[in-house]
């Protein structure tokens, strides 16, 4: 049979090609890992603004239903206030009309028995 011998020199040239392929093919690699991150890039970017656009969305969400409770609280309030007025109002209105004819008892009656009822309720 036929044995394959080798020179020293044909070895150093064979461990030298084997080394240059890994050489080059590792560098290969790196360069197309390389080109797949710088196309990733935007995305990662997009990604990462589309997470800061959405942090102050629900910032602004929290914002928004504070200042809601804010105005429904106030709104009741006002309509708190707006009765008071109507009450007070009319008791004065009674009061106004008493003093000019003297004979209106049953409006005076009226208004303190609503503004006694609202002084109750409140």
């Amino acid at each position: 049979m036929n044995e394959v011998t080798f020179t020293p020199s044909e070895l150093i040239a064979l461990t030298l090609g084997l080394c240059t392929s890994i050489v080059t093919i590792s560098a290969a690699i790196g360069v197309i890992i390389k080109a797949i991150d710088k196309a990733k890039a935007p995305e990662k970017e997009q990604d990462n603004r589309l997470d800061n656009i959405e942090k102050r969305l629900e910032d602004i969400d929290k914002t928004i239903a504070t200042f809601r409770e804010y105005f429904t609280n106030d709104d009741n309030r006002f309509k708190a206030i707006e009765k008071s007025n109507k009450i007070t109002q009319t008791a004065l209105l009674a009061l106004l009309k008493h003093s000019l004819n003297g004979k209106d008892i049953d409006s005076l009656k009226e208004a303190e028995k609503s503004l006694e009822e609202y002084l109750i309720d409140k």
